[in-house]
């Protein structure tokens, strides 16, 4: 396993892992770029700035994970989500995305959070036994979908 410090993301990180994120697209996980990722992490920072971790190697940023606590939901009065992992291709394999799951979760415990939650394409086998790795199962929820014409 790779030897990485994990940290709290910072502003700073965002290019870093938005190329992350670009990489990780290339190799297929979605084509879907209609949303600006950096965006996407500067609001995560900003309302989860302690849910929101960078895995770094020899001072490059090589992984991240956003969370969130989420105070009310369906069945659940408090609970911890994972919305987004992602490792550079280059470091997959490496353990790095098991550290960066393990001091959220960890973080979460600390904080008296017991259900931790993520939510995974039931089609994405290497992502769905990624996290059945770190003791994830299925929970009891079922997740629901709207279109809009």
């Amino acid at each position: 396993m790779t030897q990485i410090s994990v940290r709290s993301m910072v502003e700073k990180d965002i290019d870093q892992a938005a190329e992350i994120h670009r990489k990780v697209l290339r190799k297929g996980l979605t084509q879907d770029t209609s949303y600006n990722i950096e965006e996407l992490f500067k609001a995560s920072i900003a309302s989860n700035p302690k849910t929101c971790l960078v895995g770094e190697l020899d001072g490059e940023v090589v992984g991240f994970i956003i969370g969130r606590v989420k105070e009310w939901s369906f069945g659940v009065e408090r609970s911890g989500w994972i919305e987004l992992i992602e490792v550079d291709p280059a470091h997959m394999g490496e353990g790095i995305g098991k550290t960066l799951a393990k001091d959220l979760i960890a973080y979460f415990k600390s904080e008296g959070i017991g259900e931790i939650y993520t939510s995974v394409g039931w089609d994405i086998g290497d992502i769905i036994a990624f996290f059945k790795s770190i003791g994830f199962d299925k929970s009891s929820f079922i997740n629901l979908k709207f279109e809009s014409d």
